[in-house]
């Protein structure tokens, strides 16, 4: 009876040492558990939040459009002698406000939505230049639809425009082949081109300003651009102000991919593109006559 009275006490207290650490473990996992429930429920308070700011300014604008066409219309009543004018200027108030209501998005995708659908597009990319072993710099072609071709080589003539329409361009040549993708920046100069009320100019002084403000205020990739136009050299350079979009080095980013194909449809010459991102981000587009001596050949 004393032995069994001697034992009782050690084998109580054995489990009695080890339930306070199982229950400051499970403290613990539940603890992380309510504060990542916390996290996820202010996360989406966050963005529902910034939805119904970006609409609230979509529609306040509306509402001023209108009050401003009421007014003008009430106007033209009163003052017979301004009526046609203050009648136009109602009308194009109301309608415009209308419009804005009307057209307020209902949805907006963050900008690290777009970066992880790119990096997607990126992985395959990469993974099909290095499989295929293609060494050259990227070049984009003008054609029908512009082109982003990977050339085997530097320092080769590119193939003929006709080539281009397949992924992969096998010419006679195989020292000329590569692959010609659908460039990010072919949709987003389509979106840029619908924008405007006229094509694009061909005059490369008059069509770097236009493609600089469509980066920031038709697309929003940029808080601001600067610009400089090197005729005697072929060169257009962006400065960019916090850029989106991830990593713009990497190959045919959305941003200096819309620069490069804008330009090489503007200009009907082949681009290619320098980037660099240290303090700011600056892309450099080289077009005309390269300096690696590729042209392409025309079909006869």
């Amino acid at each position: 009876m004393d032995d069994s009275t001697m034992n009782s006490p050690s084998e109580t207290e054995s489990p009695a040492e080890t339930v306070p650490g199982e229950f400051e473990a499970r403290t613990d996992s539940s603890e992380l558990r309510t504060r990542l429930a916390i996290l996820e429920a202010e996360n989406r308070q966050l963005r529902e939040e910034y939805v119904r700011a970006q609409q609230a300014t979509y529609r306040r604008t509306a509402v001023g459009l209108f009050v401003v066409g009421a007014l003008a219309i009430l106007g033209g009543i009163g003052f017979p002698d301004s009526r046609s004018v203050l009648f136009a200027l109602g009308g194009t108030g109301v309608f415009a406000g209308v419009l804005t209501y009307v057209l307020t998005p209902e949805r907006f995708v963050s900008a690290r939505v777009g970066s992880r659908i790119f990096q997607a597009l990126r992985a395959d990319r990469d993974a099909i230049t290095d499989e295929l072993g293609l060494s050259g710099d990227p070049v984009y072609v003008p054609g029908d639809d512009v082109r982003l071709f990977v050339p085997r080589y530097d320092a080769k003539p590119l193939p003929d425009e006709s080539a281009f329409a397949d992924l992969f361009v096998v010419p006679d040549s195989p020292e000329r082949g590569g692959v010609a993708f659908h460039p990010t920046g072919g949709p987003l100069f389509e979106e840029f081109e619908n924008a405007r009320d006229r094509s694009l100019e061909t005059d490369i002084d008059a069509v770097a300003p236009a493609i600089a403000d469509a980066l920031v205020e038709l697309f929003e990739l940029a808080d601001g651009v600067d610009y400089d136009v090197d005729t005697a050299t072929g060169r257009l350079t962006f400065e960019l102000s916090r850029p989106g979009l991830g990593d713009p080095t990497s190959l045919d980013h959305p941003i200096p991919s819309f620069l490069a194909v804008s330009v090489a449809h503007a200009l009907d010459e082949p681009v290619r593109v320098d980037v660099t991102d240290a303090d700011s981000l600056s892309v450099t587009c080289r077009y005309g006559r390269l300096e690696t001596g590729q042209e392409t050949e025309k079909s006869v």
